[in-house]
């Protein structure tokens, strides 16, 4: 029997991953894979719920140039401007960044 990976090409295979582990497909990464001391724009947001409205609400909008400070455990320390926010790593895994 042939799995449906099999049939498809490798790019589809890409897609098909970054549909299942929720990660963008176009080549941008997410917040959560950044390392410290990286520096990213924030470009959207893969979900649309109540943490991303107060995520925005504490400044981390699109456009918005951050630089990762610290992680730690599963906390993640960003800098923006003159503030800094912790984020626990399943919501930047939902921020897209270039």
């Amino acid at each position: 029997m042939v799995s449906l990976r099999e049939i498809f090409s490798k790019t589809d295979d890409e897609t098909i991953a970054a549909k299942e582990t929720g990660s963008p497909s176009d080549g941008k990464k997410t917040l959560k894979e950044l390392k410290v001391g990286d520096t990213a724009q924030i470009v959207g947001f893969l979900k649309q719920n109540e943490t991303v409205q107060k995520i925005e609400a504490m400044g981390l909008r699109p456009g918005k140039k951050i630089r990762i400070t610290q992680k730690l455990g599963r906390g993640i320390l960003v800098k923006t401007n003159n503030s800094r926010i912790v984020i626990t790593s399943d919501v930047a895994k939902n921020i897209e960044v270039k």
